[in-house]
């Protein structure tokens, strides 16, 4: 007798894995694994993010000239791939970089900000 493959078994499978990536990005992380924000090498702002919300407020409070250290350094891009794992919003943030000519600096804050709360309203959004 052949068994016929269970249609619902890899969509679930799917769904599974994608809650547990979407719980990845969304979740709170240690203030050892947080982003510690810098005006410059070896000049902390004292303001660490722990979550990408937490990121978006902390990034509306901070100095300008740390926004622009970090960016220019892909801080932020660094921080989002490797604690957690959300690549298209690391692409969304270099595209950023692409057109920044002529951006000033609140404007680059707006554009991070914005591109940040667009993959969250995303990820929340997921079944």
């Amino acid at each position: 007798m052949v068994s016929k493959p269970n249609a619902i078994g890899p969509s679930l499978k799917k769904s599974v894995s994608n809650k547990e990536y979407v719980s990845k990005i969304l979740r709170r992380v240690p203030e050892s694994q947080g982003f510690h924000f810098y005006l410059e090498i070896g000049k902390p702002t004292g303001q660490t993010a722990i979550s990408l919300m937490d990121f978006v407020e902390k990034l509306a409070a901070t100095n300008v000239q740390s926004i622009n250290f970090h960016y220019s350094r892909k801080d932020f891009q660094k921080w989002i791939r490797v604690v957690f794992g959300d690549v298209e919003l690391v692409l969304r943030l270099e595209r950023i970089g692409r057109v920044r000519l002529g951006v000033s600096n609140e404007a680059l804050r707006s554009e991070i900000t914005r591109a940040v709360k667009m993959r969250l309203r995303e990820l929340k959004a997921k079944p």
